[in-house]
């Protein structure tokens, strides 16, 4: 085995950055971020929702966050659907539509 050389190890930096990159440019035009195993679309600053797994199931999350420290923290307020009940809630997506567009007129 050979012992690279300082080049060598800028180069290897280089193209980590370049991949890091990369991921921030792909998660912001997919609307997410990826943290600690789950994933955030935000609303507003204060309203997120997240996609995770709790004991092997997949949930998502339509919560209120306040900020603590420089962090980002969830409340109480808010829904968490299994996901058999987040595809039940997809179906009526349209039928919503409908009725929030009478509503508005």
């Amino acid at each position: 085995m050979r012992d690279r050389s300082s080049s060598e190890d800028n180069n290897y930096a280089k193209e980590s950055s370049s991949a890091k990159k990369q991921q921030v440019q792909k998660n912001k035009q997919n609307n997410y971020t990826f943290e600690d195993g789950q994933y955030f679309f935000e609303l507003t600053s204060f309203k997120k929702v997240s996609v995770s797994k709790f004991k092997g199931n997949v949930m998502i999350s339509l919560r209120e966050f306040f900020s603590k420290d420089g962090q980002s923290l969830p409340t109480k307020k808010g829904i968490t659907l299994q996901l058999d009940n987040w595809e039940k809630f997809k179906q009526y997506i349209a039928e919503i539509d409908e009725c929030v567009n009478k509503l508005k007129k």
